[in-house]
């Protein structure tokens, strides 16, 4: 039989309540003085949360930056705001950005549980302990929203907000797509492909079936797919790998017709699934794109008679780096 110990399915269906409740985790929280850059220091899921960020800004005039490494870039000065994000606190390599952010003078902002961060750092927005930091993208990601909207850097309409919580609301729609994709997928390795605005939640497919499924997957971009991954496609193997694609109804439109036609190219020698991001605003369009794919993960997960929560071999690796 499948196993779910931890009951991952609870979580999923959570996400709605997680959401709402994250958006009130950073109400009196705001950063003063100019502010020309943002960077986002992170690793694994906790991660996530700046590439959506970047995703989410991508029109505003303040560059966002999102930071996997010990070092932040040596552009960061006292004119940048740095959020510091590990969900345990704990995570070596942001911890370590940290003290470098914190010796070249910038703005910075914790979000974490608890942990060393928790301690060291003079401003830090709390988030409840007990996920797996894949499962608390919610709590990773609004309370930066909450502190940039604080502070006069984005503005989050409230109707932006409420189309978001109402989509994601449908639960039930999201757990029939993600089921029905994980039973296509099957023992194949899954492509994921979106445009480049959407990369990031691509890369959460990937990640999710890495870690929910522990199964290899892989992301790419279009159009840069185009002038490389493609041609890859002419020794490709039906039995093998399966395409997904990612579509906005906002995308360029010439990247709709990139897909369409990338679709009918490799569609001899691939089957191609499509999803379609639901809503109006950027949060809804990036987050239901998201919630599809998390149910995809945990679907394909007990297809595979795994247990999505726990990841084993990460927690071995860090035991080995100490």
């Amino acid at each position: 039989m499948p196993i779910d110990n931890s009951n991952m399915l609870k979580v999923l269906e959570d996400f709605p309540h997680q959401c709402r409740t994250a958006l009130e985790l950073a109400k009196g929280m705001a950063v003063s003085g100019k502010i020309d850059k943002i960077a986002v220091a992170g690793m694994g899921g906790s991660a996530v949360g700046g590439d959506l960020l970047k995703a989410y800004m991508h029109n505003s005039k303040v560059p966002v930056f999102v930071i996997r490494d010990y070092k932040v870039p040596n552009f960061v000065d006292e004119n940048t705001l740095v959020f510091t994000v590990s969900y345990s606190g704990n995570t070596e390599e942001t911890t370590a950005a940290f003290e470098d952010a914190l010796n070249k003078k910038a703005k910075i902002v914790a979000v974490t549980s608890g942990g060393k961060l928790g301690v060291v750092a003079k401003k830090a927005i709390k988030i409840p302990t007990g996920l797996q930091p894949r499962a608390a993208l919610g709590y990773l990601f609004f309370p930066m929203l909450g502190v940039l909207a604080n502070s006069g850097i984005v503005d989050v309409k409230g109707k932006e907000i409420e189309e978001m919580l109402d989509i994601l609301s449908k639960t039930d729609d999201f757990k029939t797509v993600g089921e029905r994709i994980a039973k296509k997928i099957g023992l194949r390795t899954p492509l994921i492909y979106a445009s480049e605005l959407f990369g990031a939640v691509a890369y959460r497919w990937k990640t999710q079936f890495n870690e929910n499924s522990k199964v290899a997957a892989f992301s790419h971009v279009f159009s840069e797919m185009n002038h490389n991954e493609i041609a890859g496609y002419q020794n490709i193997n039906k039995s093998d790998f399966i395409a997904i694609f990612i579509r906005d109804i906002q995308d360029n439109e010439r990247i709709k017709l990139r897909m369409d036609i990338t679709k009918e190219i490799i569609s001899s020698r691939i089957d191609v699934e499509e999803i379609f991001t639901r809503g109006d605003g950027m949060l809804s369009r990036m987050f239901s794109g998201i919630y599809y794919g998390d149910f995809a993960s945990y679907y394909l997960a007990l297809a595979n008679r795994v247990d999505p929560t726990p990841v084993t071999v990460i927690e071995n690796l860090k035991k080995k780096l100490k």
